[in-house]
């Protein structure tokens, strides 16, 4: 039996603003292969019945501003709070023997804050335009359930601590930018902008992690800019577009991950 209570409150405090506050507290049920996973000895993490459901507690607050008939602006701050996230432990049998095979447990924690800020214009003047931008901060004991299992041989000791998970992007910025002449030609562009995402520094020869290093190094930022051009035609009574698409057109070289292995 779970109780989920959720709360949402919209009001204007003028003619061109309005505020807006949520909270809620969810239950995510775990994915059933780690409730019936096979109990054989070939599989290395065994499922678990009794696993309870992860909780999450969400608050989030925001204002919104009319700046024109076309132009609106919204700001918003968020904070989540996850409790019982999956991980592995070894199984200890009836006589406190640690056995080679391990269990799903609900014993992670997780946290998400920040904030986002946008800015939009609605389609006038030939020209439509968006801009988000949003920081946020996302820690936790461990970025996946199996974590712990694959690195218990390299840990010094196992995470008791929150540290940036692996998607912590700090910073993304998205920009949007629509030009168009209706029913003649049109042209599309979207810039993306991320900071770097975290990675666990180790040299060459070292063998032990200490799990407060976990995700302290910064991979390069990201970016991206995408676009796209229409040309729009009328052709014996039927419409047809010619249309040219280019992706990450300032051809950007993003390091999305680095493997300790092979630097």
């Amino acid at each position: 039996t779970q109780i989920s209570p959720r709360l949402g409150i919209a009001f204007p405090i003028s003619d061109r603003d309005q505020m807006s506050f949520t909270y809620g507290r969810y239950f995510q049920i775990p994915d059933r292969i780690f409730i019936f996973e096979d109990r054989g000895d070939l599989v290395p993490v065994r499922g678990n019945p009794d696993l309870d459901a992860e909780t999450t507690i969400s608050y989030q607050a925001g204002v919104q501003h009319v700046f024109s008939p076309t132009v609106v602006g919204q700001f918003a701050v968020y904070f989540k709070d996850i409790f019982g996230l999956l991980t592995t432990q070894r199984v200890i049998d009836a006589n406190g023997a640690v056995q080679n095979a391990s269990i799903y447990v609900n014993r992670d924690y997780a946290s998400s804050r920040g904030f986002e800020a946008s800015l939009s214009k609605r389609f006038s003047h030939n020209f439509s335009a968006d801009l988000a931008y949003t920081f946020g901060i996302a820690t936790g004991v461990a970025s996946d359930e199996e974590e712990t299992l694959r690195n218990r041989d390299d840990l010094l000791y196992l995470p008791i601590s929150e540290q940036p998970l692996d998607w912590d992007q700090r910073h993304t910025l998205n920009g949007t930018l629509y030009v168009s002449d209706p029913g003649n030609w049109s042209a599309a562009f979207v810039w993306r902008y991320g900071s770097g995402l975290p990675f666990t520094p180790r040299s060459r020869f070292q063998k032990e992690i200490d799990p407060k290093d976990t995700n302290t190094d910064r991979l390069p930022s990201t970016s991206t800019l995408d676009v796209q051009g229409d040309k729009f035609y009328r052709v014996w009574g039927q419409d047809f577009t010619f249309f040219l698409q280019a992706r990450n057109l300032l051809d950007a070289e993003n390091i999305i991950e680095i493997e300790p292995s092979n630097w």
